[in-house]
């Protein structure tokens, strides 16, 4: 908003701050045109709406037309089984697995293969063969000179296989439904008779291949039950479960024995040290004692030398120790005593022979303690042999187990070979047997399972899809060209345009008025034809139906453009003619009158006026002549209606824009401004003019009108371009004449009379 309260043409720039740079457009609008968002797409729709809608209907009607001129196309499809449902009969791919990778191709049918053979000229010449008998016109070959009248069958036949099933589908279009039968009918039955001959050929490799296999096979179960008898001869092995069983059960008595050793062990052994305590011996005493009481001649020596020192005794207390028999039973004592030590040395070695003789006949006293102590280390003896005995005998067990492990793993292993053996012979000989049986029947699994008659025929030309992609198409194209269309137009056609384009204030919009338009263009005839004629005002038509709301809204928002001086007069522009800048000026000037302004509206324009065609008055004295001729304002001055007057443009001048520039004419707007609330200048187009751009600095500042699908862009980018040049305050720009714009009309749309009236 730029605001200039000075006369002085000098004095352009509004006293507190520079003015902005004037910018035409903005980025978003020459560098996104692309960008466009769904209601710019509407918009568009709508203002190309007969071009798309044209374009569409042309296209439309006239390929549908040429579509249905053309006639129907038919095809016909069968189906043929070509696998048999269950395999298991005829299933030859165990035998990979058998006689090795690569030995017998896999039965698995290659569909692609098996089709490319179908459609080749090897199978399809003899069946060619048999239609031209019927339409000598088919071939099967790529036509040459002279064949322009021929029909390759290549073209129109089709075989795939439908899906992932077992089924494949040959299908063949024609224009001639009974054509479509008889050749599919030959086709079939041409594979049919092929593929049955080929069964057969394929069944007699297969039972040649199954019989090398079965002599193979055979060889090889022999070779292995020879191979199991050797192996049970050599490793005495008749059934590995009950010799498993045999070494399972001596095991378990096995270590029942040795728990029952143990606990008989454990036992004697505590007895023996009982024993050795009662006796007061040492472990090793006892083990002596033990030895030396089991030999008879050591123990009669104990015993004699015992009666003897009992002799000696009894006879030493009777006749005295002195006495010669006394000393005879001494010396025989020694001679026992010598051959006891000798014995001694000679039970227990030389390094015991120190034991003494208190010892040894000490412990022969307690005769039975002492053979007791014999019997249990006698016994101790025994059970640790015993204890011996079973652990070598858990040795053994444990080395013929191991054995039987390794023993059983080979046994198994030749087993398992020999049942896949027998399991393969016994296969074999089925398949043999199943392949037998299938040559003698001599019946191929392949089988048609769809009747050739009327019913597999069905209409392909596929018309309706045709006219659906044609109108989607054509439609397309409309849109296309209403497109193109609207990208060439440059001028503006929603007020969205206007504010993401002009970088200017929007002071208000103008909805657009049909009978206004129609009735200010019948005024502009009449008076370029009969320029004396006087008309009734525009605003006496009753034909014209509006809304002020729209002029006193834009009427409110130039007084609320300065908060610290009133907006007392303003020049209306536009950038080219017919934009609707007089129109208006004059409903700018009624709306600010009915809001209670004394409103003075100059008609400047004096190369092509229309305010006073527009209001219905004369135009004999006007602009020009006051400024040109000594009259007074009041002779010009015309009261239209309560609160609004006119000055006409008056009699057209040789140079206007001189009157406009003249210093008298700089005094008479400093009057009509203070004679007046509001004044409004209407003015020539700003483009080639330069009267609105000399007077704009003598008023409070410019408003430019905008008319939507009128003033282009380039033509608003040069005028605003001027200004931004020349400095120029510029107020803000009008939305003229904006189709289906609601705005902010809350009250609707009503006679302007009435709305007169009822002030009044």
């Amino acid at each position: 908003m730029f605001l200039n309260n000075s006369n002085n043409p000098e004095n352009l720039v509004p006293q507190s701050q520079t003015p902005n740079k004037l910018v035409y457009l903005n980025s978003n609008d020459i560098d996104d045109e692309d960008e466009i968002d769904i209601s710019e797409l509407l918009r568009l729709i709508r203002r190309r709406g007969l071009i798309i809608m044209g374009t569409t209907a042309a296209l439309a009607i006239s390929l549908s037309a040429w579509v249905l001129s053309k006639p129907p196309v038919y095809q016909g499809t069968v189906k043929l089984l070509v696998e048999p449902l269950n395999k298991d009969s005829a299933d030859l791919s165990f035998l990979n697995d058998i006689a090795g990778p690569g030995a017998l191709k896999s039965n698995e049918l290659d569909y692609q293969s098996q089709i490319d053979v179908l459609k080749s000229p090897s199978v399809m010449n003899s069946i060619v063969g048999q239609i031209q008998t019927r339409y000598p016109e088919i071939i099967y070959r790529t036509p040459e000179d002279g064949d322009e009248e021929k029909q390759n069958l290549r073209e129109k036949l089709n075989v795939t296989q439908a899906g992932d099933t077992k089924i494949i589908e040959v299908s063949y279009k024609d224009k001639s439904e009974e054509k479509i039968l008889f050749i599919l009918n030959q086709i079939v039955d041409g594979y049919l008779k092929y593929q049955a001959k080929e069964y057969v050929s394929n069944l007699s490799q297969a039972i040649d291949f199954a019989e090398e296999q079965i002599a193979r096979v055979r060889l090889e179960v022999a070779a292995l039950e020879s191979q199991l008898e050797n192996f049970q001869q050599s490793n005495n092995l008749i059934d590995p479960n009950s010799r498993n069983e045999a070494l399972t059960t001596q095991a378990t008595f096995l270590a029942e024995e040795s728990e029952k050793v143990q606990i008989e062990l454990d036992g004697m052994k505590k007895l023996a040290q009982e024993l050795e305590q009662k006796l007061n011996l040492t472990p090793q005493q006892g083990v002596i004692v033990s030895r030396l009481n089991t030999e008879p001649y050591y123990t009669k020596l104990i015993e004699q030398i015992k009666e003897t020192e009992t002799q000696i005794a009894l006879e030493g207390l009777r006749f005295g120790f002195e006495h010669p028999s006394v000393k005879a039973l001494v010396a025989k004592k020694d001679e026992l005593v010598a051959l006891l030590n000798r014995e001694t040395r000679k039970i227990l070695g030389s390094g015991n022979s120190n034991l003494s003789l208190d010892f040894l006949t000490s412990v022969s006293n307690n005769v039975e303690t002492t053979q007791q102590f014999f019997d249990v280390n006698n016994q101790i003896q025994v059970l640790e042999a015993k204890q011996r005995g079973l652990d070598e005998a858990w040795e053994r067990l444990n080395s013929q187990i191991k054995n039987l492990s390794t023993t059983n793993k080979e046994y198994f292993q030749l087993q398992r070979e020999l049942t896949t053996a027998n399991e393969s012979l016994n296969r074999l000989l089925a398949l043999n047997e199943n392949l037998q049986i299938e040559v003698a029947r001599q019946s191929s699994p392949w089988k048609l399972i769809t009747p050739i008659n009327e019913t597999i025929i069905e209409d392909v030309s596929g018309t309706l899809r045709k006219i659906a992609l044609i109108s989607i198409a054509s439609l397309f194209c409309g849109a296309m060209l209403g497109l193109l269309v609207d990208k060439l137009d440059s001028s503006f056609h929603t007020v969205e345009d206007v504010k993401s384009s002009v970088n200017l204030p929007l002071l208000g919009v103008i909805p657009h008025n049909k009978f206004l338009t129609e009735i200010t263009d019948k005024k502009k005839k009449r008076s370029d034809s009969i320029p004396s004629l006087s008309n009734k005002s525009i605003f006496d038509d009753e034909s014209i139906t509006f809304s002020l709301d729209s002029y006193c809204s834009l009427f409110t928002n130039i007084s609320l453009l300065s908060s610290n001086t009133s907006i007392r007069s303003i020049v209306v522009g536009a950038a080219e003619a017919s934009e609707g800048k007089s129109t208006t000026s004059l409903f700018l000037a009624k709306a600010a009158a009915l809001l209670g302004q004394r409103v003075l509206i100059v008609d400047a324009d004096m190369r092509k006026p229309k305010i006073h065609t527009y209001l219905g008055i004369k135009n004999k004295i006007g602009l020009s002549n006051l400024i040109a001729e000594d009259i007074l304002p009041e002779d010009v001055i015309q009261s239209f209606d309560d609160g609004l007057s006119v000055i006409t443009a008056g009699s057209k001048p040789p140079n206007p824009t001189r009157l406009i520039a003249s210093r008298k004419w700089q005094t008479l707007m400093q009057k009509f401004k203070q004679d007046f609330d509001f004044v409004i200048y209407d003015t020539p187009p700003l483009m080639g003019f330069s009267d609105g751009k000399i007077l704009t600095p003598l008023t409070d500042g410019l408003v430019f009108v905008v008319r939507m699908g009128k003033t282009r862009r380039p033509n608003v980018q040069q005028v605003i371009n001027d200004l931004q040049v020349s400095k120029l305050t510029v107020l803000g720009m009008v939305a003229n004449g904006v189709k289906n714009y609601m705005g902010g009309a809350y009250y609707g749309y009503y006679n302007y009379k009435n709305y007169y009236n009822d002030e009044r």
